[in-house]
């Protein structure tokens, strides 16, 4: 038998190890694997970034409702009252019922909206008259 160089090759070509590089596929599948990481950090982000943003609104929301709550108490029991109010996207509603037996309740509610949610605190409190 002859060897392939002198006449037309018929033969299968010989095929060469793969030297020290990567191939197409490699680095395809490894882009695929970074992109993949990024939009897991982006979305991780995306939620931190919700979740610090309602915090701040409910902490918001329990100052508003600490203060009126405060107020009403400092008003002490000789004048009922009930009333509304709405400031920074937060609506108010505070009442002091009747004393009975030298005791009134207060009651302070602050509504607001977290993305297409209503969120709704209210506190309640007892005021020695």
């Amino acid at each position: 038998m002859q060897p392939c160089r002198s006449r037309p090759c018929r033969c299968s070509p010989i095929r060469r190890r793969a030297g020290p590089g990567l191939t197409v596929v490699e680095v395809l599948v490894a882009l695929v694997l970074v992109a993949v990481g990024l939009l897991a950090v982006a979305g991780a982000s995306a939620l931190a970034l919700r979740t610090a943003n309602s915090a701040s609104r409910e902490r918001l929301a329990v100052r508003h409702a600490d203060r009126r709550l405060a107020w009403l108490t400092a008003a002490g029991c000789t004048s009922a009252s009930t009333g509304t109010d709405s400031a920074a996207g937060m609506r108010e509603r505070w009442s002091m019922a009747d004393s009975l037996d030298g005791v009134a309740i207060v009651e302070t509610s602050v509504a607001w909206r977290a993305g297409a949610r209503q969120r709704k605190l209210t506190l309640r409190s007892a005021v020695v008259c």
